[in-house]
This record gives structure tokens, C-alpha cells and sequence, in this order.
């Protein structure tokens, strides 16, 4: 029920389209058996540096042609330093490869003011690759306006069947848009546009299987991640496993292509079962895809010893999972030294399969091993995060917490203590963001010594959370973990005497709040839709409806703020006028919504007849025409009348002949939606809104010339039919903006 557009491949003339953001080697789907890693080839290494000197020297020429004619050259110059770009990137060059990225969607976008839809499509894929290069030098948030525009232009592109226009492109998009989502920590929002680029992919490849079923297959991989992110547990292993069916098939016709990806999506599944609980099932998998990455590294070493490493370490946590720590020790070992050996490319993977490693020697036992391990992790996290400044730095504070908590194990907690302030003091000027997180960790872990440690962890964190509270910023996420560690301290009245002494304040609404009332207005608060939340709220109507669910609310709104807020007011209307009357509309709102999503016409009728209310809902402004059509022809016809106008083109235009006759403007409408959104009849559809328009006297604002540039995508005989209606009408109705029918007759090329 979404327009799907062309299925060209090039995603804009000058610089080719770029399949971008499916590969299963992706970010979304870790390092697997697809990931390629530069070979420590010096004839590689010879051949990358003559490419990016010839990449470079373009540039200079194209950017000396462009001075002297700027019309032909500029266009030339953008493709050059897009390219640059890309090599540099490939390079490992992250923060040169940002400069060319720039440049070269400024140009763009001004050739695309000069010539209004000329270099959409260049313009796209420019915006698409800057995203990508400022994410690599760290700044993950940053790259979502971009990828969100690259997306927009394309699909305006799409949907309205202009030069450039690539649904792969579009589906290309939407993967790397949903990828930079993730990055940013935008889980929830990134999973609708992963679905929406396979629902794109799933068409492209019934029409052309061989060139689409293997994108086909990554994206699904890619959506198997995103849906775990947000703890779609079965969503995931859903995806997953039609990845690997697709790959299976894929590898049967074409192994030395096809295996290495299967591994990968083998490797993705295995995680996903392990995640759901079924280690036998995802060990199973894991078995299949470690033999697989064997087979691929013994070809290709250098470039596939990453991917087998991937999948050894998902392979010890399903041993993990079946209950031997013991037997997991070997593959996560082997991970470790074949990540040693591959060199600085991998440092981030091998400090993870580090700290799987002391994990696993500290159940089996190990205290001392285990200290060894995190250790070594630690310092490669803290080295990692120092080269990129304001990166998330989730794996350091992770690592460290491991290293520090062993430490504890062993009695050492005077050195565990050491590592946060030689952490703590090495990312003061480097990374304040880090060090100041680091700092709430350490007092955090102070609580968890032996006397006399915790009440100087106490006392830290009450007199950081008073500073904190002045600064202008506000509260963020680095306040919540202060709070919730004084909350979750075992001696709560010793931390209100620290707070009233330290502070010569009383104790703060949030700091008396229970740890049950918080968690359960976290769990109202994400709820997975409205009916469950109102049967949420029926359940614990007393503690939600109290003042000290108001205060939780505030302390969530630091996590979420725009979720916290609609609850807020949502907890507000259910206690001034009731559960029904403050839920009915947010549960039509989201009905409504659903009802929009259908797959087709007839899921639609279904839908429609399971939830009758939705008749009544008025639907927002940027509702589809058709849609208002159903609803609008439903409660005045019934269902039977409206929807046998989308499923026939004939009964179709019988209403609009009806219309037409009544001079009804509305129904007119209702048909002209029908017929561009269903039927694909823009021509049509575009004369008959603006014949409503005219009807209703609402003439301001719309162009009865842009009729003209749709003749060419209209039979003949559609043309003629147009002109006759709007003739007739003019003959009938005259008085009615007269020179305005005229405009019209004449734009579809009739005689006025």
C-alpha cells in the first residue's frame, strides 16, 4: 500500500549508487565471517597508497576545471572528493576522509538550489556518506540528521518518479539511517526503517532474485540486530533465520561468495537463541557457523580471522549457556590469539573477547587469571577511547566495573580503587565527559567495600549530586546512576544524615523514593502498547495514582524525556477524568495508526471491521487521501461501498461521475485520492483535487499548470476524459472561478 517507485540501480548520475549499509559485516551485525578486514599485505598496502595519490590529483584537476567553468566542473569535483573521501575512510584516515565528505555535499547542495531537483539523487548519497564519516571519528548522534536527509531526498525521488529515483538506493538508505539510529542510542526509532528497507528488498526480489536476494538476506541479518536491540526476542530469531535460509540458498549455487555470509548470519542467529534462553539451539548454530568461518579463514586468513573470532566468542557464551564454563574457556582462548595476531585493525574486538575471557576464568575459578585478562582489556579500552574523545564510552566503564569488581573478589580493593583514580586522571583533560562518569562509578563502588570506604563513597556522591544540581545543564544520565546508587545503599537513613549534613538541605523528593515505585513506573512507562498500559495502570492504580509516581516520573524523564512527559500528563488526565476517557484516544490514535500500516486492501477491511470505532476518529491532516476516503465513505456507505472503490476502477469512476454531477468537492476528493494512491492515475487524481478545490472556492496556493507536467504519464484517452469533465463542469457552474476552469482545461491541453 506504499508507493515502491523504479527499480533503477543508479543512485544518481556522477557518482553511482552505493549499496551502503546491508552488508552483513555491517556494524548492526558485528564483525562476522563478511567482515573484511585490511590485509598486512605490503603490495595491498603499495597498491591503496597509488590509488588515494590518483584520487587526490583528480581532485586537484577537477577542482582547476571548475574554476575556469564551474557549470560543467563543479558536478565533476563533488564525484572526485566523494571518492577521495571514501578511500581515505577505507584507509583508516577517519578524520581526513571528513573534509572531502563535506565539501562535497555543500556542493551538491548548492547545484541543487541552482538546478531545483537536478542533483537529488547525487545529493542523497553525498548526505548518506558524510553521516557515515562523522560517526567514524566518534560522534555517533551527530550523524543521524544526516542519514535521515539522505533518506528523505531519495524517497521524494521514489515517490515521485523522478530522475534519479533507486528504491535500492532508498532501501540502502534506510538501512544506514536505522544503523546511525542505533549508534545513537535511538534503538526504538531505528527498527521501523530496518523493516520498511526489507519490506522495499522483499519486492525488488521477487521482481529480480539474482540481484536482489542476497541484500535481501543482509537486511534481515542487519533486522534481526535492531530487533534485538529493543528485546524482540522472537522478532529477531524471525529475522535471523530467514537470513539464513536466504544464505543457505545463496551459498548452494554459489559457496565461495555465499558461505562466508552465511557464517555470519549463522553467527547472528546463534546469538539471538542464546539471548531467548535456548542455548541448545544457539549452540548448535554456533557449531555450524565456527565450521564455516574455519573453512573461510583457511582461504582467506588475514581478511577472515576477525569473523571466526566473532563467531568462536558467540560460540562460548552458548557453552556458557548450557551450563560448562569449563568448555567455553577454549573457543574464547582461540578468539584472543587470532585476534592478536590481526593487529591494531581489531583492538576494539579483541578488548571484548578480553573481558569474555576473564569472565569465563573467573567462574572457572581463576580470581588471579581473571584480573589478567580485565586488566589487558582495560588498557586497550582506555587507549581506544582516548584516540576518539567523546566516543560512547560503555566498554571502558564496563571493563573497568570487571576489573575493579575482581579485584574486590580478591580482597584488593585498595587497587581496584587505584584503577578509577589512574582512569579517572588520565581522561580529565582528554575526555571531562568520560572522567566525570568515571568518577560517579568509582564513589559508586566505594559502597560496595568494606568499612571505612563506604561512608566516604556516600559522602562523595552527596556532595557531587549538590554540585551537580547547580550546574545549568540539568540532570542526565550520569545523575540518575549517582541517585540510584545513594537509593540502593542498604544503610538509607545514613545516606539522608549525609545529605542533611553535607548539604544543610532537606532530602530530596528523589532520594526518599522507593526502588518498587520507580521500577514499577518504569515498567507503566514502557509498556509495548496503550490497551496494556491502561490495564497496567487498572492493575496498580494506587501506587500510580500517588505523589510519589509523580516524583519517579521526573527521575525517568532524565532517561526519556519526551516518554516521561506524555505520561505525566497522562497520569493527570486519568486522575481528573477517568481511565476510559484519558485512554480511549491514545488507544485509536495507535489503532488508527496500525490500521495505516496494513499490507494491503484487504488486511485493511479486516482491520477496519475488527476495530469499527476508528469510523469515528478524525484522522490528523497528514493522513493519505484514500485512507480519509475509507473512513469517510465507510461510516456514510458502510465498508462494502468504500472499499469496492479500491478494489475496482470502474466503481471508481462511477463515484467521481457521481461526484462530478453533484458538484460535491469532498467526495470528489475521496475519488482523487482513490486514484492516485491505489491506482497509480496521478493525472486524474491531481485535476480532480484541484476541481474540488475550485468547488469549494479554496483556489489560493495550488498551480493548475503542474497538470502539465503529468500529461506525458497519462494515456491519451485519460487526457481526453479529463478535459471532458472539467468542460462540462465549467459550462454548469461558470460563475464559479471561471478563468480558473479555463487554467485547468487548458493545462491538460484541451481548448478553453
Amino acid at each position: 500500500m506504499r508507493p515502491t517507485g523504479t527499480n533503477g540501480e543508479n543512485g544518481g548520475a556522477g557518482m553511482g549508487y552505493e549499496d551502503r549499509g546491508t552488508g552483513v559485516g555491517d556494524e548492526e551485525g558485528g564483525a562476522g565471517a563478511g567482515h573484511e578486514v585490511r590485509q598486512d599485505d605490503p603490495a595491498s598496502d603499495v597498491s591503496a597508497r597509488a590509488e588515494l595519490a590518483r584520487a587526490r590529483e583528480e581532485v586537484s584537476a577537477r577542482r582547476a576545471a571548475a574554476e575556469e567553468d564551474p557549470a560543467s566542473g563543479l558536478p565533476a569535483l563533488a564525484g572526485a572528493l566523494h571518492r577521495l573521501s571514501d578511500l581515505l575512510s577505507a584507509a583508516g584516515d577517519r578524520t581526513g576522509a571528513l573534509p572531502p565528505a563535506k565539501e562535497a555535499a555543500r556542493i551538491y547542495a548548492e547545484l541543487g538550489m541552482k538546478r531545483p531537483g537536478g542533483f537529488q539523487a547525487e545529493l542523497a548519497l553525498a548526505m548518506g556518506s558524510l553521516g557515515d564519516r562523522v560517526a567514524d571519528t566518534g560522534d555517533r548522534a551527530a550523524a543521524v540528521p544526516f542519514a535521515k536527509q539522505s533518506v528523505r531526498l531519495q524517497r521524494e525521488l521514489v515517490e515521485e518518479e523522478q530522475p534519479g529515483a533507486s528504491v535500492p538506493a532508498l532501501a540502502a538508505y534506510l538501512l544506514n539511517y536505522a544503523t546511525r539510529l542505533g549508534g545513537a542510542g535511538e534503538v526504538v526509532e531505528a527498527v521501523p526503517h530496518a523493516e520498511e528497507a526489507v519490506g522495499l528488498l522483499r519486492g525488488l526480489a521477487e521482481e529480480d532474485p539474482e540481484a536482489f536476494l542476497p541484500r535481501l538476506a543482509a537486511a534481515l541479518h542487519a533486522l534481526g540486530h535492531h530487533r534485538a536491540a529493543v528485546s524482540d526476542a522472537s522478532g529477531a530469531i524471525e529475522a535471523a533465520r530467514e537470513a539464513c535460509g536466504r544464505f543457505r540458498a545463496l551459498a548452494a549455487r554459489q559457496p565461495e561468495v555465499f558461505r562466508p555470509e552465511l557464517a555470519t548470519a549463522l553467527d547472528g542467529l546463534a546469538g539471538h537463541l542464546d539471548k531467548a534462553g535456548d542455548a541448545g539451539a544457539g549452540l548448535r548454530v554456533a557449531e555450524e557457523a565456527v565450521a564455516l568461518c574455519r573453512e573461510s579463514a583457511a582461504r582467506h586468513p588475514a581478511a577472515r580471522r576477525p569473523g571466526l573470532a566473532a563467531a568462536l566468542r558467540t560460540l562460548a557464551r552458548s557453552l556458557a549457556g548450557t551450563g560448562d564454563p569449563q568448555e567455553a574457556l577454549p573457543p574464547v582462548r582461540e578468539a584472543v590469539g587470532l585476534l592478536r595476531e590481526q593487529g591494531d585493525a581489531v583492538l576494539a574486538d579483541l578488548a571484548d573477547s578480553l573481558q569474555m575471557l576473564g569472565t569465563y576464568v573467573e567462574l572457572n575459578g581463576d580470581a588471579e587469571g581473571a584480573v589478567e585478562a580485565f586488566r589487558e582489556a582495560v588498557a586497550l579500552h582506555r587507549s581506544l577511547a582516548l584516540e576518539a574523545p567523546g566516543a560512547p564510552d560503555a566498554a571502558l566503564v564496563s571493563a573497568l566495573d570487571d576489573l575493579t569488581r575482581a579485584l574486590a573478589r580478591t580482597g584488593e580493593h585498595a587497587a581496584a580503587i587505584e584503577e578509577f583514580d589512574e582512569t579517572v586522571k588520565e581522561f580529565a583533560g582528554a575526555g571531562p565527559a568520560t572522567a566525570r562518569r568515571l568518577s560517579v562509578e568509582r564513589s559508586a563502588f566505594l559502597l560496595r567495600c568494606p568499612a571505612p570506604w563506604p561512608a566516604t563513597g556516600v559522602t562523595e556522591l552527596v556532595n557531587w549530586l549538590d554540585e551537580d544540581a547547580e550546574r545549568t545543564v540539568g540532570a542526565d544520565t550520569v545523575t540518575v546512576r549517582a541517585r540510584q546508587a545513594l537509593r540502593a545503599y542498604g544503610d538509607i537513613a545514613a545516606v539522608h544524615t549525609a545529605w542533611e549534613d553535607e548539604t544543610f538541605t532537606p532530602v530530596p523528593d528523589w532520594l526518599a523514593l522507593s526502588p518498587g515505585t520507580l521500577d514499577l513506573v518504569g515498567a507503566w512507562m514502557f509498556a509495548p502498547d496503550w490497551p496494556r498500559s491502561r490495564d497496567f495502570w487498572s492493575e496498580h492504580a494506587e501506587t500510580l495514582g500517588g505523589e510519589e509516581a509523580a516524583t519517579a516520573l521526573d527521575e525517568l524523564a532524565v532517561l526519556d524525556p519526551h516518554g516521561a512527559r506524555r505520561h505525566a500528563l497522562l497520569r493527570e488526565a486519568v486522575l481528573v477524568h477517568g481511565v476510559t476517557a484519558a485512554y480511549d484516544p491514545l488507544i485509536l490514535q495507535e489503532q488508527l495508526a496500525q490500521w495505516l500500516e496494513c499490507a494491503d486492501w484487504t488486511e485493511s477491511r479486516a482491520y477496519l471491521e475488527e476495530h469499527p470505532r476508528l469510523l469515528a476518529v478524525r484522522p490528523p491532516e497528514d493522513t493519505p487521501l484514500a485512507h480519509v476516503a475509507m473512513l469517510d465513505i465507510g461510516r456514510a456507505e458502510g465498508l462494502d461501498a468504500a472499499y469496492r472503490l479500491v478494489e475496482d476502477r470502474e466503481a471508481l469512476q462511477a463515484y467521481v461521475d457521481r461526484a462530478l454531477e453533484a458538484g460535491d468537492g469532498v467526495a470528489l476528493m475521496h475519488g482523487g485520492g482513490i486514484e492516485g494512491q491505489v491506482f497509480g492515475d496521478r493525472l486524474s487524481s491531481l485535476t480532480h483535487a484541484q476541481v474540488a478545490l475550485v468547488l469549494a472556492g479554496a483556489t489560493e496556493g495550488f498551480e493548475p499548470d503542474d497538470l502539465a507536467a503529468l500529461l506525458h504519464k497519462a494515456s491519451e484517452e485519460t487526457r481526453a476524459r479529463l478535459v471532458r469533465e472539467t468542460t462540462a463542469l465549467s459550462v454548469r457552474l461558470p460563475e464559479q472561478r471561471g478563468k480558473t476552469w479555463h487554467r485547468i482545461i487548458r493545462a491538460l491541453g484541451g481548448e478553453a
